[in-house]
Order: structure tokens, then C-alpha cells, then sequence
């Protein structure tokens, strides 16, 4: 965009997927956290 090679619909379509990359990083980061913490309880942690 500064260099003019770019329209701005191209630079929004862009950070629109940069986003949602973003968005489903976290919800797989999340998920993995869920998965860890499912393990631990199944191997016995956790408050009885």
C-alpha cells in the first residue's frame, strides 16, 4: 500500500485474513490447553 501497488480492498481482504488465522491459532491453542488439562484429570489429578 505505501509503494501504491495495492488497493485498499486488497489491503483489508488481507488483515480480514490475518484475523481469522489469528482467531483459529487461538482456538487451537485453546483446544490444546483443554486437552491437557482432560489428560492430567483422566491420569488422576486434579481435586477430588
Amino acid at each position: 500500500m505505501d509503494n501504491g501497488k495495492a488497493n485498499y480492498l486488497e489491503v483489508l481482504t488481507a488483515q480480514e485474513s490475518l484475523l481469522n488465522s489469528q482467531l483459529s491459532e487461538a482456538a487451537n491453542m485453546y483446544k490444546g490447553a483443554q486437552a491437557v488439562i482432560a489428560l492430567y484429570i483422566a491420569l488422576g489429578g486434579g481435586t477430588k
